[in-house]
């Protein structure tokens, strides 16, 4: 039966409620179950937990080896590979509802003639990540010395990974499911669009949460989607009679969710643009395989004046690191600031001065000399020292290859490409930026780099004002075939490469483009700190609108009828007031913007009531869209 879950706090992360969810709905209730079982019958007191690549790494983005020790599981065993026998030990199944991993469960439990028993005691337990279909239980039925042994079956409704504290993916990372997404004719679902709304079921299982569900009028991926959403919800909903929701007229002080199911094809340009937080130059910049980073550490040990010794050190960088949590979304010249600032105030806290009186240099950046120096000096201080030493040569790793890539000029193209204007606030000619961008082309000895502002060029404007113009820009690319095929395949993206219409007045950049889903707007941000940022992605405005109640139900209807503003939000929000910012026109591109804020807000944030908004953007989503979810 599926897990029915406990109350859970609104005030909790997905990634908190996930992790409560896995401890005590999964491992504490077994462990239980096994410490009763031995009580009558003895035996080992320990579980071994078999897993199968799926479920891994859905218990790997939430919960760690010693989480599972403090709950009596002895090993973690692959599912698909070899394993030794454990015959005094009760065995944990946690496995994806798919047909191979079934049957190799089936497999351990069949009688054979070169198997001297079971693998495991007497003791099972099945806990599958989402739905387990009929035709799949019904294989479990025939295989007697498994149903005999079977203390708990459960669906736990965990069929996705929560790599942030408030964001979910799916890990489908086959490329072919772009082919799926935007290729195919059909009118119907496919398996694997199925796949994809049964895994988001299950996020909003695990929430408790039964959303009314909106999409874009004029898309209709989305409108399949969110149909096909509302069906599967329903179905889970009428069958599980003992799950409860937030607003279901029994929990106090909570409403219904809002599901806003969005498209990557109505803004192909924001997972272009280079985005300079923190956590996005590590994962845009630098080798990371999933959260585990290799990067260069000035060694203390050998740091002499003048020198740098170093050696290569691992990293994992997730939600268990509060560093890389409080930092992970700021510019990365804030980030090397802040850091700069943590380390002088621990120099300056303790006795003596570790960095032989460079504290005199006020709010500069420490070096990575400077600061290999103090983690030497301040043994005291070495667990926290250590850590800040780690992101601070990390980050210094970010500008290293920013500066060798030329990215800051770079960013500025982008920039003025995205929002139609310089920093300086001037509208220049298309072909005055055309010329830029074949004079980057021509400096750019990366290709990917090249085919990357050739598709913002594209994107951006809608296509080039001719045929000629797209060719003389592709010459000027040199890309290979390849990459070719990419900037073709912008057009199944619904990008056209060429205007559909003539260029007529379109001799400069649109300061107000037509958006992506349909809004009218300048992509301009009137608060952005750094001109290297000025581009916002279309999805934060989105977002603000469906908290403040102002999302145009005519443009995102709903699947089925939803409350009036009134009860939904409480009391209806007033319109956003509008900063406004003065550039320095001399400063440089990578210093601050000054600001300044009209209204009577006070700069203070405002709050909003309703229920949880849960976003699912099909196609994936990018760092600036997280960052603007933040």
């Amino acid at each position: 039966m599926p897990s029915t879950g406990k109350k859970s706090s609104k005030t909790q992360s997905l990634r908190d409620i996930v992790q409560q969810h896995l401890l005590e709905d999964v491992f504490q209730s077994s462990n239980d179950a096994v410490q009763k079982h031995n009580a009558s019958k003895g035996g080992s007191s320990w579980m071994v937990l078999v897993v199968d690549p799926e479920s891994l790494r859905v218990i790997s983005s939430s919960i760690g080896m010693y989480n599972l020790m403090e709950h009596h599981v002895s090993i973690v065993e692959h599912l698909m590979k070899k394993r030794a026998p454990f015959r005094d030990q009760a065995v944990l199944y946690f496995v994806e509802p798919n047909e191979k991993s079934l049957a190799r469960i089936i497999e351990d439990w069949t009688p054979s003639k070169g198997k001297k028993g079971p693998l495991y005691g007497d003791a099972v337990f099945l806990y599958f990540l989402g739905r387990l279909p009929d035709e799949l239980f019904g294989m479990i039925k025939k295989c007697k010395e498994l149903v005999k042994r079977v203390k708990v079956l459960k669906e736990v409704n965990l069929d996705f990974l929560t790599k942030a504290a408030h964001a979910y993916h799916f890990d489908m990372k086959d490329p072919s499911i772009y082919s799926d997404l935007y290729l195919s004719k059909s009118v119907t679902v496919s398996p694997l669009q199925d796949r994809m709304i049964s895994k988001l079921v299950t996020v909003c299982a695990t929430l408790n949460e039964y959303p009314h569900v909106r999409f874009p009028a004029k898309n209709p991926l989305c409108t399949t989607l969110a149909n096909h959403f509302q069906q599967k919800m329903n179905e889970f909903v009428g069958a599980n009679s003992t799950w409860w929701y937030n607003g279901d007229g029994v929990h106090p002080n909570s409403e219904r969710a809002t599901m806003l199911i969005m498209d990557r094809q109505d803004d192909c340009l924001s997972p272009l643009i280079h985005e300079f937080t923190y956590e996005a130059m590590v994962n845009d910049l630098l080798p990371i395989d999933d959260d585990r980073i290799t990067y260069e550490s000035v060694s203390a040990g050998t740091a002499k004046e003048g020198e740098e010794g170093s050696i290569k050190m691992d990293a994992l960088l997730n939600d268990n690191d509060e560093v890389w949590v409080e930092l992970r979304g700021k510019h990365i010249a804030d980030v090397i600031q802040t850091l700069s600032g943590k380390i002088r105030d621990i120099v300056n806290s303790s006795s003596g001065s570790a960095l032989n009186n460079s504290g005199k240099s006020g709010g500069k950046a420490l070096s990575i000399n400077q600061m290999a120096k103090a983690l030497k000096a301040l043994p005291e201080y070495r667990e926290i020292m250590s850590k800040l030493s780690q992101h601070m040569q990390i980050a210094h790793q970010c500008m290293d290859k920013f500066n060798k890539m030329g990215l800051l000029d770079l960013s500025d193209i982008e920039q003025t490409l995205a929002t139609g204007k310089t920093d300086e606030e001037r509208s220049p000619k298309l072909k005055e930026m055309l010329g830029q961008v074949v004079e980057d082309f021509r400096k750019q000895p990366d290709s990917m780099m090249r085919l990357r502002l050739l598709a913002i060029v594209i994107v951006s404007q809608r296509g080039l004002g001719s045929e000629s113009d797209l060719q003389k820009l592709i010459h000027e690319a040199n890309l290979s075939k390849k990459e070719l095929a990419t900037i073709q395949n912008l057009e199944k993206m619904g990008c056209p490469l060429v205007m559909e219409a003539p260029a007529g007045k379109m001799s400069k950049i649109r300061d107000r483009r037509i958006a992506p889903y349909g809004r009218e707007g300048s992509y301009s941000s009137p608060t952005s700190e750094y001109s290297s940022s000025r581009y916002v992605c279309v999805l934060k405005s989105i977002m603000e609108d469906a908290i403040s109640g102002n999302l145009a139900i005519d443009e995102y209807p709903s699947v089925m009828p939803m409350p009036d503003a009134e009860s939904m939000m409480g009391s209806a929000s007033k319109p956003k007031m509008v900063s406004s910012v003065r550039k320095d026109t001399g400063a440089s591109k990578w210093k601050k913007t000054s600001t300044g804020t009209t209204g009577a807000s006070g700069g203070k944030k405002k709050s909003h009531r309703g229920g949880r908004q849960i976003v699912f953007m099909a196609g994936g989503v990018c760092y600036s869209e997280l960052r603007g979810a933040r």
